[in-house]
């Protein structure tokens, strides 16, 4: 699921050769070679790209390290195509890049996994990468000037309307669509009737008509404020992600290193998707108790959309490769006998969170008295019992009065993400049914430190009390 992490500062790579304080051991023939990953989705780090470099460690026994550099270009509206550029140069070892955005640089080789409607359910995004149909496309990435190290399948992207229900061409005509930066992704929404918009992902919706996105990003870039509905049924293309690496870095690495960071994607492909369907699995109720809505399209919908899009297909077969490949893949959609996913409000999360469930924690003077910070407080917190219930998406705060706060939260490894009247970010262990927070970052609210009393700051931890399936 994706979920918001901890923000960190935009670090430059100096390249393979990392420091001694980035290595294993100290020693020659006992260092791990740390490669540097810029991470353009903002504070988050995508479950699949996680697990890659996990199992990257895992192949190489620990001897290669890959290191996120998390909120690479974030807040432009074409940080992906920029990144391309920054590996170019040597400004990170590695990078993800959506496959989308290839082709604002020429490359066209992905736009068959990318078709408008073509690749829309997971059962059949994972017979394309089992059919390893994304693994011959990545051949292209060369004329990028990087080098390709694989392709790792992604949630699929939605229809994500501001005020109107967007489930048919009429519904979308005239409407000013934030999209995503790719030609085609651009081409197909014209052909449907809107207008496509390049803006950043974390854009204010409320001056446009919606957005074409993967639902764990809409509930991560907060849409849920500013759009209202999710056409459940119209699954547009998917996120696939890929790896590329710079050349200079690429030719220090030794020919069995290049080999561990291949057959690790290879080996995460499965995973991948399994990570992209919980995504979704995880995100849409969330939404719905947010307050979003989740229409279906009709099959008369569905139709006019497909009648809409056919000068797309068209324009797409006029390159052999692209034509061929796209008949690779309506092969298998026949034959896999799949209709596209469909995203809803009567599903309900199935993946808990660890903090899933009730924690409690008794406070006294001595708790509030040594936290540094108290000068923040107007007014100290009562003592008595504080109470934490996670349950699917929503935190709620409960102090010894009764009175309570609500938070949709994301939590991912050790981090945890909350947005209410205001976002902070913090980190989290657990041992066993005991929990404490620490590294509390408020961002720009001043008077909020406090709140690292109420959740942290002390020596007691939180101690569970029931858990929530």
């Amino acid at each position: 699921m994706a979920a918001a992490a901890v923000g960190g500062a935009l670090l430059i790579s100096a390249g393979c050769s990392a420091p001694s304080t980035d290595r294993a051991g100290g020693h020659a023939g006992a260092e791990a070679t740390v490669l540097t990953l810029a991470n353009p989705g903002g504070a988050v780090r995508a479950p699949q790209l996680v697990a890659w470099a996990e199992r990257v460690e895992q192949l190489s026994k620990k001897t290669i390290r890959i290191k996120f550099r998390d909120e690479w270009r974030e807040g432009e509206a074409r940080p992906e195509v920029a990144t391309l550029g920054d590996i170019r140069e040597g400004k990170a070892d590695m990078a993800w890049v959506g496959a989308r955005s290839f082709d604002r640089v020429g490359i066209t080789d992905f736009q068959a996994l990318l078709a408008p409607m073509l690749v829309d359910s997971y059962e059949l995004e994972a017979r394309v990468f089992e059919a390893g149909i994304p693994a011959k496309m990545l051949r292209g990435v060369r004329k990028a000037g990087v080098v390709g190290i694989g392709v790792l399948p992604g949630p699929l992207a939605r229809l994500v309307g501001t005020r109107t229900v967007l489930v048919n061409p009429d519904a979308l005509k005239g409407q000013e669509i934030v999209s995503q930066d790719s030609a085609l992704m651009d081409a197909s929404l014209r052909a449907l009737g809107a207008t496509a918009v390049t803006a950043p992902a974390s854009t204010d919706l409320t001056s446009y008509g919606g957005v074409q996105m993967q639902l764990g990003a809409v509930l991560g870039r907060h849409h849920d404020r500013d759009a209202r509905y999710v056409t459940g049924n119209v699954a547009l293309w998917p996120r696939a992600l890929v790896v590329v690496m710079g050349k200079a870095a690429h030719d220090k690495l030794s020919p069995q290193q290049r080999a561990v960071l291949a057959k690790a994607i290879e080996q995460t492909l499965t995973q991948g998707v399994d990570a992209s369907r919980n995504e979704d699995r995880e995100a849409a109720p969330t939404l719905c108790r947010l307050g979003m809505k989740f229409p279906a399209a009709s099959t008369a919908d569905l139709k006019a959309m497909e009648a809409a899009l056919k000068p797309v297909y068209a324009g797409l077969r006029k390159d052999t490769r692209t034509a061929d490949w796209l008949e690779q893949i309506q092969y298998l959609k026949e034959t896999t006998g799949v209709g596209p996913d469909t995203a809803s409000c009567a599903g309900k999360s199935t993946t808990a969170s660890p903090l899933e469930g009730t924690w409690t924690r008794t406070m006294a003077d001595s708790d509030w008295r040594h936290w540094p910070g108290d000068e923040t407080w107007t007014e100290r917190p009562p003592n008595g019992t504080w109470t934490l219930s996670f349950d699917h998406g929503i935190l709620t705060k409960t102090d010894p009065h009764g009175e309570t706060e609500r938070w949709p939260y994301q939590a991912f490894r050790d981090r945890i993400h909350l947005d209410g009247l205001f976002t902070f970010n913090a980190t989290f262990r657990l041992t066993g049914d005991r929990l404490t927070f620490d590294n509390f970052d408020f961002g720009d609210c001043a008077d909020c430190g406090g709140y690292a009393v109420t959740f942290g700051g002390t020596k007691q931890p939180w101690a569970r009390t029931t858990v929530t399936r």
